[in-house]
């Protein structure tokens, strides 16, 4: 991935990501993904869109959505909007893609989980 991350422990010992300051919303949906199935539905659902099945696709989960276009992706956490903080991020959908793999892979594929 072209963002450096780190995969963490919160002080309740759950595993969770840190993205940098730009993309840290995106933080908020992928930490909504709670199974391996649900982090693939995700990802076809990406690479839909950047084969061009669709041309754009929303998907929200717990009121966190994404909006993914071929090209970028943004994410919108209306509870940020609503208490007037920074609600919006975007990055390249192959990078949200790897993001979601990552995921899936590090956190939720981990015996730590």
């Amino acid at each position: 991935m072209n963002y450096p991350y780190t995969i963490t422990k919160t002080p309740l010992g759950r595993l969770t990501i840190k993205l940098p300051k730009e993309i840290e919303i995106f933080e908020d949906f992928v930490g909504v993904i709670f199974t391996e199935e649900d982090a693939l539905e995700v990802v076809e659902y990406i690479d839909k869109v950047i084969d061009g099945t669709y041309e754009h696709f929303e998907y929200s989960i717990n009121g966190i959505s994404v909006d993914m276009k071929k090209e970028e992706t943004t994410v919108h956490n209306p509870f940020y909007e609503q208490n007037d903080l920074h609600y919006e991020d975007t990055m390249e959908t192959d990078q949200f893609r790897e993001l979601v793999l990552i995921w899936k892979d590090e956190v939720l594929g981990n015996p730590e989980y």
